[in-house]
């Protein structure tokens, strides 16, 4: 039999980029992960690089352990604002009520002397 190695999918290739930055942002290794997963580094690979996806539940699972959203392992970050918004949301989370709300305010400030045009 011949074996036919699998092309990354775009949704794959997304997917594993972000596993894989948010895993090393961790601090852990494929194998540290894997084990965590309750698998082996060769399907967490596969992950990564995008050969092959996740079932649902598996997925769920690899998020949890990663403290990420499933829609933020499936985001591709693009100039949309929708998008962008995510990407905000995920920075925000795990940071305190006070720290939010003055990052929230700082971000209001910004946003507002851009708008106006001082922004010297």
């Amino acid at each position: 039999m011949i074996k036919v190695k699998k092309s990354p999918t775009t949704l794959g290739v997304v997917l594993g980029r972000n596993i894989a930055d948010r895993r090393n942002k961790l601090g852990l290794t494929q194998a540290e992960f894997a084990e965590m997963l309750e698998a082996d580094v060769v399907t967490i690979s596969r992950f990564e690089r995008g050969s092959h996806l996740p079932s649902l539940l598996r997925l769920e699972r690899i998020a949890d352990k990663l403290g990420a959203s499933l829609a933020e392992l499936l985001s591709q970050s693009t100039n949309l604002c929708t998008d962008q918004s995510l990407q905000l949301q995920g920075w925000l989370t795990g940071l305190s009520e006070s720290d939010r709300q003055l990052t929230l305010n700082m971000m209001q400030v910004w946003c507002s002397r851009l708008k106006s045009g001082d922004n010297e």
